[in-house]
């Protein structure tokens, strides 16, 4: 495992030592809320975190900022907005992990992570039911919501690309064929020109939902999207197929590519 970190991170994420954390942080809250959630104000927090190295300590510079703005449509309307940003720093740089939930949405649980981090959220929150009569008495209303989510992490010295407008030259994989070994070979087929605006290393979804509250508790259903904002580029990172080889499941290459 330490040497999978080492080589996937640039060093180990799990530490042994002792830190002497010193954090101070700027809040303010001017929300509004009403019985489904906020319905105008804003909130901030920026914070920083400063573990100084005092005889053999863990150190590391963090800094953190949480800002949400609710905007009033009609009656009880919301456009809501939200950015998260993240930066740690220093010998032992600490780490933001996020995705699924309302991070971001149509991708996996914490599935990001990193010492350089930030996500961004847009929703418009509107009306559907006020109030709906049940066999169980009457329930609170529900909501609809249309959503867009964009964010990415990554890990100091690590090659990343945010997104890029450069022309790209792609080989797509056209079949695949064994090795001595059995295992499988990608077959590159003629070369594709990908031009626009396009996320490289970073990752959008977009999508629709319902919210409702059952005891007190919030409901969501959500569908979504995943996007790279580039429709040709999309064809060709998401056309990787998982094959069979020796008894394993592989995830073979679906593309190879020089950009210029």
């Amino acid at each position: 495992m330490q040497q999978y970190q080492q080589q996937t991170y640039g060093q180990q994420v799990f530490r042994n030592g002792t830190l002497v954390p010193l954090s101070v942080a700027f809040v303010q809250e001017t929300t509004i809320f009403r019985e489904f959630g906020p319905l105008a104000g804003s909130t901030l927090k920026a914070g920083v975190n400063i573990a100084p190295p005092i005889a053999g300590t863990l150190s590391h510079q963090t800094f953190d900022i949480d800002a949400r703005y609710y905007q009033r449509l009609a009656s009880t309307g919301v456009l809501a907005l939200r950015f998260r940003g993240f930066k740690s720093l220093g010998d032992y740089p600490d780490f933001l992990y996020f995705g699924g939930n309302s991070e971001m949405r149509g991708y996996d649980y914490l599935q990001f992570v990193g010492q350089n981090a930030f996500f961004g959220n847009a929703e418009l929150r509107f009306p559907l039911i006020q109030a709906a009569l049940t066999p169980i008495g009457v329930i609170g209303g529900i909501r609809g919501v249309f959503f867009a989510d964009m964010g990415g992490g990554s890990f100091h010295g690590q090659d990343y690309t945010f997104a890029t407008n450069k022309d790209s030259i792609y080989s797509p994989v056209i079949g695949y064929q064994p090795d001595i070994s059995g295992n499988p070979v990608p077959i590159y087929g003629l070369p594709r020109q990908i031009s626009g605006l396009r996320l490289v290393d970073g990752r959008a979804s977009y999508g629709l939902g319902l919210e409702t509250f059952a005891l007190g508790f919030p409901i969501h259903f959500d569908w979504s999207w995943r996007t790279l904002m580039n429709s040709s580029w999309e064809n060709a990172v998401f056309g990787c197929r998982v094959v069979s080889a020796s008894g394993w499941q592989l995830v073979v290459p679906c593309f190879k590519i020089q950009t210029f």
